[in-house]
Parts: C-alpha cells; structure tokens; sequence
C-alpha cells in the first residue's frame, strides 16, 4: 500500500467567494428536520462528492457543501436508505447562463426562494431539484432522503424542504452582500482531445479490434455545475467505438485542481472511499475506485502537474469488476501522464 502522505506540498483550496461556511449555511439541527433521527451524519465540509466538475464550482470561488450517509446508490440502483443534501452556489451567474439553463428547467413563482426559483420534488426517494437565484448568485439544491411517510406526495417533500430551501437562500444573500472579491477569470478548456487521451492508446490498451474515435460530450443542460466547468476550463474527452453510445474511456481535466490531492484534504476524509495506488510518472498519490466483484465503473484520479484528471472505464453495470479493469485504467492513465508532460 502506497504511503497517503502527499510527496510534495500542493496549494490549498481556493478562498471561496462567498462569506458562509458549509456548516453555517446548513446547521445539525436542520439537516434533522429534513432527514429524521436515522442515524445520519453530516459529511465533513469541503467534502464534496468527488469529481473534478464538482470542484470547478469551488475552484472559480463557488460554494460546494454536501451533507449524506455512506448508503449511496451503487450502478445507478436506487437505495431507500440514502441521504443527500448538496448546495453549490456559483458566483456571477449571467443573464447569459441562465437563460440557457431556463429553457430546460424554467423558474416558476408558485414556491418562491430567493429572487426567483424552480424546484421540482418527487415522493419517490423524498427528492427535490431546486435552483435559485439571489442576485447575480445562482444556487443549485439536489436532497435525497426527506422524511416523509410512504404514502406522501411531491407537495409533502416540497413542504419539508422548502424551509431549509428559504433559509439557504437567505444565508446566501446575506453572503453575497458581503462578497467584494472581483469576478474570476474564465480559463480556456483544452480542445486536444486526441492528444491529451489518443485513440491508438485507448485501442492498445483495451485491445480493441478498431480504431475507437473520440465523441462530443453531452452535458444534458445547462446548470451551476455546467457553468463552473465552462468558467474553470474543464476538459471533458471520451473515446469509443464508432457508432456507439458506449465508451473506452472517458477523461475529465481540472486545470489548477491538485490542491483536491493536499493533505488537508487526505485528512479530512475526501477519499477515504478510494483505494491509495501509483500511476505510473505520476509522483503524488493517486487515488482508485475499482472495486473487484462489484457492479460498477472504474476510475484513477491523478495529479500531472497543477491539474486534476480523472480517468474513467466504462463497463456499462453489465458485469462484476474484475482484476483486468483494474490494471487497464492504471495502466492508460500512465500512457495519460506520460502524453501530458
């Protein structure tokens, strides 16, 4: 097992733009009015659920807090005994973004947070979508998990959660008055996909009988965590075989991020689902989610220089992982590293 000590010190997360905590924007006490006395905990703050798009928002100075237990979905398989609870909040939402992000999911006046706000609650699963506006900040809700009885409705979930909806948004707002920090500058995405994750490699590795090519990601709307990635430069390449939905490997790229690696953040649990390995030319730690006889993905994120990659295998929830999948993505993400210095 490779040491969980960083090599070298990264640079610590970005100064968010807004003047509130996870912990204050949510408190205990309402985290247990949403979710009842089940055994809940709350998720550290800063601890996100892992992903390199989750961490733009923070890396442009958004907000990004998430509350839950250890019971997440596995293969896309619902789990009556999940609990989430994630606030991102982006700063210096435009007229623009919004407006693109309007046209799927349109903000209505009949359960009003903020200035304006759209939210949508389901009784299955007790879920809630809501995205809400307080001056040029734009708040995205997604909760999993309310306590509500078997036979509620959407209006019940909604009724529940429309006071922890209020008061985010209020907290918010309060935040944002306080907020003198200038706008941050929007980083270019690479565009070098065959360069960054070539197609050759992707065949020689997976031993793939063509060519595959690289396809156009879709990000199915546009939303706060759309817009970070936009404004913090995220590069998003897939490589499959042609004419198919199916992918070989897919890559996502946070410029700046390797502060996600730091020891603050080893310490504070944000991989403590994942396994600690080496990729081949990289010196930090890397860190692995594969797990063996699982219905599941399998994906390295990494460290090459100051960004944050992650490498992703798609098996498609058709099989258990098997010891094979494990060496293909460590061994493509050494060809990665090696394609980028």
């Amino acid at each position: 097992m490779p040491s969980t000590t960083p090599a070298t010190e990264l640079s610590s997360a970005p100064a968010s733009r807004f003047d509130v905590t996870c912990a204050a924007l949510v408190s205990s006490a309402e985290l247990a009015a949403l979710f009842g006395a089940n055994g809940y905990e709350p998720r550290l703050d800063g601890a996100p659920t892992v992903s390199p798009v989750k961490y733009a928002v923070q890396n442009i100075g958004g907000l990004s807090c998430t509350w839950g237990n250890d019971d997440a979905p596995v293969a896309g398989i619902a789990n009556p005994a999940y609990d989430e609870l994630t606030v991102q909040v982006l700063p210096d939402a435009t007229a623009a973004q919004i407006e693109l992000h309007v046209g799927d999911h349109p903000l209505d006046d009949a359960h009003p947070f903020g200035d304006s706000s759209g939210t949508t609650c389901f009784a299955d699963s007790g879920l809630c979508t809501s995205n809400i506006l307080v001056g040029a900040a734009w708040i995205d809700v997604f909760l999993q998990g309310a306590n509500v009885t078997d036979s509620a409705s959407g209006a019940d979930v909604l009724a529940l959660a429309s006071p922890v909806l209020s008061t985010i948004a209020e907290r918010v707002a309060t935040a944002v008055a306080s907020n003198i920090t200038p706008a941050v500058a929007a980083v270019a995405a690479r565009t070098d996909c065959e360069v960054v994750l070539p197609a050759a490699t992707v065949q020689s590795v997976f031993q793939s009988a063509e060519l595959p090519v690289h396809s156009t990601y879709n990000s199915g709307g546009w939303g706060v965590m759309t817009g970070a990635a936009t404004l913090a430069g995220v590069t998003r390449c897939i490589v499959g075989p042609a004419g198919s939905d199916a992918s070989l490997a897919n890559l996502e790229m946070l410029p700046h991020g390797a502060w996600a690696f730091d020891l603050a953040q080893v310490r504070s649990g944000v991989w403590k689902t994942h396994e600690a390995v080496s990729v081949a030319g990289v010196t930090e730690l890397a860190y692995l989610r594969c797990p063996v006889k699982t219905v599941s993905a399998c994906a390295v994120d990494f460290i090459v220089g100051d960004d944050w990659l992650r490498l992703g295998t798609f098996i498609n929830g058709q099989r258990p992982v098997e010891d094979a999948d494990r060496d293909q993505v460590l061994e493509l993400a050494g060809h990665v590293a090696s394609a980028l210095k």
